[in-house]
């Protein structure tokens, strides 16, 4: 990543300066909610968010907490941010967020967020990731299972680069993440070897 001229205070306490012509804008300036019922649509491509990742269920499992039918479920499109946001009292260990890579159903228990064209959905995606990482969603929910909404996300503060940057951001983290996936897979098969 390169050194920018000039820097300015982000606001953010765990983020600190931040280069001087990024934006800070609240979540609800860059993202939408995304609500489209799977009630008479019987959508079959079940989804779930499992540490971190939108993973494929089956549907047809008679085991597990699956309800009788998923009309009360909601339908995710790709680019989509899901984000589980109850108990948030209770498990302070899970990663709350996930980039959804197809089209499918989840529970409506989530929120499902598309970013504007203002934000790339993969950034998008990295910035609630790294808020979620630095447990910030727990001070925010309220009720008796200490749970959020857009509502109660709408101004969480964002920082927000130009496009391109966004960009270059998502593309240094993927190289990244890809060596450091490639090293442990190497580690696993080496320790399974012997």
């Amino acid at each position: 990543m390169k050194a920018y001229p000039k820097y300015k205070d982000s606001g953010i306490s765990w983020i600190g300066q931040i280069p001087e012509h990024w934006e800070k804008v609240y979540l609800s300036q860059i993202s939408k909610e995304h609500f489209i019922s799977n009630k008479n649509v019987h959508h079959q491509n079940l989804l779930s968010l499992s540490y971190g990742r939108i993973v494929r269920k089956d549907i047809n499992k008679t085991d597990g907490l699956l309800p009788s039918n998923f009309d009360g479920y909601q339908i995710v499109e790709p680019n989509n941010t899901v984000l589980r946001l109850t108990d948030l009292q209770n498990d302070q260990r899970s990663l709350r967020t996930g980039l959804v890579k197809e089209e499918g159903i989840v529970t409506s228990a989530y929120l499902c967020l598309q970013p504007t064209n203002k934000a790339n959905p993969k950034y998008f995606h990295l910035q609630l990731h790294v808020n979620d990482i630095h447990k910030v969603f727990y001070g925010m929910g309220g009720g008796l299972r200490q749970s959020l909404n857009f509502e109660g996300m709408k101004y969480l503060p964002m920082i927000i680069p130009p496009t391109a940057e966004q960009e270059q951001i998502v593309r240094w983290i993927e190289s990244k993440t890809l060596k450091i996936d490639t090293y442990v897979a190497e580690r696993e098969r080496v320790s399974y070897a012997f």
